[in-house]
């Protein structure tokens, strides 16, 4: 199976995808950082939903705060308790960084709530506009095609099917990253094969930030996705040899850059 995850390894330089394909134990400290902040933002968006639902009348913020982040403390301190073993000498830099990306989305949320509770709408009602019915980590694969993913989260609005990808890094100023759109299209085509639904807009809620950025699935992006999803095929069954740009800036932030034999950063 070719995973979705690999796209975006394919995006940022095909000879990760083509190196690592015999080294699938590596892992980067920003894989680890993504993987932890992931897990901690869909435990914590349940521990606000169910605080969400005591809430009524007008509140201060603070107020809103205070009972909104009731458990998020020991919440945070199990996955530091779960992770302590792993990269010991970074996780204190991505736990620091959890909390604030934690407090951040917080406030946006208690403002949000405060003003539908000013005008009369209720704890129960705010969890249902904010967080609408939704499938959490949704294992998905498309045998025939030998294509598979794991959906951060897959929304469900009026009968349709919106996916969503929870992301650490900051987004470009206009509109998300190539590599986070393909990846989406990805999701779309694997989502309309299981659930025989047409799929033609997902998200990528770029948690640093608080901004859900709407990725339309057209046709040319569809390309793209078939483009990306051929290469790898090609380098994963037919031993081909990917062409790619060099890149120093890139080299230096990847994990295979000790054992990759076209790294810049080494020569």
């Amino acid at each position: 199976m070719i995973t979705v995850s690999l796209m975006k390894d394919y995006m940022y330089c095909p000879m990760k995808v083509y190196i690592g394909i015999d080294y699938t134990e590596i892992e980067s400290n920003s894989i680890l950082e993504g993987r932890i902040l992931r897990e901690a933002v869909i435990g914590f968006e349940e521990i606000i939903k169910r605080n969400l639902v005591r809430l009524k009348g007008k509140l201060t913020i603070n107020a809103i705060l205070e009972e909104l982040l009731k458990d998020v403390p020991d919440y945070v301190l199990s996955i530091i308790q779960r992770y302590e073993n792993d990269k010991n000498d970074e996780m204190s830099i991505i736990i620091e960084d959890l909390k604030e990306d934690l407090k951040f989305n917080s406030l946006l949320i208690a403002i949000k709530t405060q003003k539908m509770l000013d005008i009369g709408i209720n704890g129960f009602e705010i969890v249902d506009i904010l967080f609408p019915q939704s499938f959490i980590e949704f294992k998905i694969e498309n045998r025939d095609l030998g294509l598979a993913a794991k959906i951060d989260k897959i929304e469900i609005v009026d009968g349709v099917y919106y996916p969503i990808k929870i992301l650490t890094n900051i987004p470009p100023t206009k509109g998300v990253w190539q590599s986070d759109a393909i990846q989406i299209a990805a999701y779309s085509f694997l989502m309309e094969e299981e659930f025989n639904k047409k799929v033609p807009v997902g998200f990528v809620n770029y948690i640093k930030t608080g901004t859900k950025k709407t990725v339309l699935i057209n046709s040319m992006l569809k390309e793209k996705f078939e483009h990306v999803f051929n290469e790898i095929y090609s380098m994963i069954y037919e031993g081909k040899e990917p062409y790619f740009s060099k890149n120093i800036n890139k080299c230096r932030a990847c994990e295979f850059s000790e054992i990759c034999d076209y790294c810049v950063y080494k020569l």
